[in-house]
């Protein structure tokens, strides 16, 4: 007669060691964090917790290898490594999950080896504010506590295929799983380096529009974003924004409240050009802007 908790325990094992194979650790003070090895000789892991120099990396094959930063991506909570010495890994297997699956924690200790624990995935979101200037563009969550030292580390799936990042912790406010194909993409993007916070530059209060207003969006739009105080030498300013416009639209999108604005700015990104619509003296205006970054 089949033992069904044998399988799932043979099926757990099989999958940890498929994550061991692309779970790496970083040796630090007071305590190591681990990291994800996505091919060739690059490493992606959580920001908040990597220093700029001095990083030594705990090998899948028991090896300490040294490591630079490459970039920071601080709206992610991710950072970028390159391992010296000529690694060559393959390119780590990937694989999306949904709320209700069951998913590993892995992470690797300089001392244990490797740790793992079991979670449901508990929730998936969009658009999460993170401070003052970010959005996580999607995220997800597991049912529990993860272990001390996960951070920065894989959460894979009943296969062993990475899910996603794990990253940020309780100070922060949150703690959260970047999905695989995010991170992934977001591993691209610094390989260039460091990925600049959207600036505009401006303090804004949300206002009622007028009926003339209304009628020169024409949209269903009640509010809009008086701005309140513009900052010197800043995009805002830089693209002819003052204290007294209305921020109504940014490309297609309308602007609201503040939190359509840190969405859209996250959206589009540092550098790029986006037209702002703003009223002015009772007048719809675009003004073409390009976002600032810091």
């Amino acid at each position: 007669m089949a033992n069904a908790l044998k399988d799932i325990s043979a099926a757990l094992r099989g999958a940890i060691q498929k994550a061991s194979a692309y779970t790496v650790g970083l040796e630090r003070e007071p305590y190591n964090v681990s990291g994800v090895l996505i091919g060739g000789d690059k490493v992606l892991t959580a920001s908040h917790l990597v220093p700029d120099e001095g990083l030594s990396i705990a090998m899948p094959d028991g090896s300490s290898r040294d490591a630079t930063l490459v970039g920071r991506d601080p709206i992610h909570d991710l950072a970028l490594l390159r391992v010296a010495e000529g690694v060559k890994a393959p390119d780590v297997p990937s694989a999306p999950v949904a709320v209700g699956d069951l998913v590993i924690s892995v992470k690797r200790d300089s001392f244990d080896g490797i740790n793992a624990s079991l979670f449901m995935v508990s929730s998936a979101g969009e658009k999460l504010r993170v401070g003052r200037n970010g959005v996580l563009a999607r995220y997800f969550q597991v049912d529990t506590d993860r272990l001390s030292g996960t951070t920065g580390g894989p959460l894979v799936d009943a296969e062993g295929a990475l899910a996603g990042i794990q990253v940020f912790n309780r100070r922060m406010g949150i703690e959260v799983v970047i999905p695989a194909d995010l991170a992934l993409a977001r591993a691209k993007m610094l390989e260039k380096g460091s990925i600049a916070r959207p600036y505009l530059g401006v303090r804004s209060q949300e206002v009622l529009l007028s009926e003339a207003a209304k009628a020169a969006v024409k949209r269903t739009q009640d509010t809009g974003l008086l701005l309140v105080w513009v900052e010197k030498g800043k995009a805002a300013e830089q693209a002819g924004l003052e204290v007294g416009d209305i921020l109504v639209g940014i490309g297609a999108a309308p602007l609201a409240n503040h939190g359509q604005l840190v969405a859209a700015l996250s959206e589009h990104g540092a550098g790029a050009k986006v037209d702002v619509q703003v009223m002015r003296g009772g007048a719809l205006r675009t003004v073409p802007v390009t976002i600032g970054g810091v």
